[in-house]
């Protein structure tokens, strides 16, 4: 007969609506046993599953007003760091007094949590900084119950603190940066280990994007954590930048040195944020992958009262015409820049 101990401390393995997770009722001894499967550093905290939002409060010592517009994202792919009781285990509360805390969407594994009326400690169901799995069949780590089901999008949890006075991303994941910011108002910074990626999307890449790209690696050219680079929608992938483009580029003490690449999906994946040059940029990114929709923004009127959205294409007019656009380039990625040095 198992004992409560044992019950207390046994490890499941379970769906949710992000990775397949494992974890095991709140207490301290779970703690040392999943640290262990896990072989997580002792510095590095776990956080807890809860059925329902209105929990939270049972755990997290203070809930910022913050917190009233973050709850669009509850039940889901979003995992919240509050300051938390001090009643909690070690290695749930943090060093620094904190608890992650996520509300999963996944109506079974809510439902398992809200029957037994006590918290899960849960963590991605994989050894500390390797692959994570995507189904509970790839899951290789021994656990003594498995929770059947279907996991969900592939994508970690996001992990936001907004224990303080700003929102600081200590994970990226399901929930995306410019979600977050759009819903709160607030630009979310970066923790120590987290950089940025910035995408500009044009028709060809021969032209705007690659301007727009070497022009923004100039302006942050002293930044480490800011990574640049274009893509076209319908880009013959390998070709050599527009001759006047790089005219202009020069122009501007500038180097042109690029090829152009097609947009794929993983590329997408790849991007904090994507910018495009007019409206069928943004439709065929949707089309292409609906759930990263969110990520777009128009260069040109990016973090601006402007109304104008589109950076018409200088391709096959005259030296003017891009020397016009690139004016345009420049003033966006000029925002573009203040945006991302706010981010560290």
């Amino acid at each position: 007969m198992t004992n409560k101990k044992e019950k207390k401390t046994e490890i499941f393995l379970f769906p949710t609506d992000t990775v397949p997770g494992i974890g095991c009722f709140l207490s301290r001894d779970c703690v040392v046993k999943l640290r262990k499967i896990k072989k997580r550093p002792s510095d590095k905290s776990f956080p807890i599953l809860l059925s329902e939002a209105k929990d939270i409060r049972n755990y997290a010592t203070e809930i910022p007003p913050i917190y009233e517009k973050l709850k669009k994202f509850l039940p889901g792919g979003i995992t919240l760091i509050f300051k938390g009781n001090k009643n909690l285990p070690q290695g749930v509360l943090s060093k620094e007094g904190k608890i992650g805390i996520r509300i999963p969407n996944h109506r079974e594994l809510r439902k398992f949590i809200r029957e037994n009326k006590i918290p899960l400690i849960a963590t991605s169901a994989n050894i500390s900084g390797s692959y994570t799995p995507k189904n509970l069949k790839e899951v290789d780590l021994p656990v003594d119950r498995i929770i059947d089901g279907k996991s969900g999008s592939g994508k970690q949890s996001t992990v936001l603190d907004i224990s303080e006075d700003s929102l600081v991303l200590y994970r990226k994941g399901a929930i995306s940066i410019p979600e977050i910011e759009n819903i709160t108002g607030q630009v979310v910074k970066l923790g120590k280990n987290l950089d940025f990626n910035v995408l500009f999307v044009c028709s060809a890449n021969l032209c705007r994007s690659p301007m727009a790209e070497i022009h923004l690696r100039h302006l942050t050219k002293d930044s480490k954590k800011v990574n640049v680079r274009s893509a076209g929608i319908s880009a013959m992938t390998g070709s050599q930048i527009y001759e006047l483009a790089e005219e202009v580029l020069k122009e501007n003490k500038l180097r042109g040195d690029h090829t152009s690449s097609l947009l794929t999906k993983p590329i997408i994946e790849w991007a904090d944020i994507v910018l495009v040059m007019e409206k069928m940029h943004k439709t065929y990114i949707m089309f292409l992958s609906p759930e990263n929709k969110n990520k777009i923004a128009f260069l040109r009127n990016f973090n601006t009262q402007n109304k104008q959205y589109t950076i018409t294409d200088p391709a096959g007019r005259d030296l003017a015409a891009c020397r016009e656009t690139f004016e345009v380039i420049k003033e966006s990625n000029k925002r573009i820049e203040k945006y991302l040095r706010n981010k560290f």
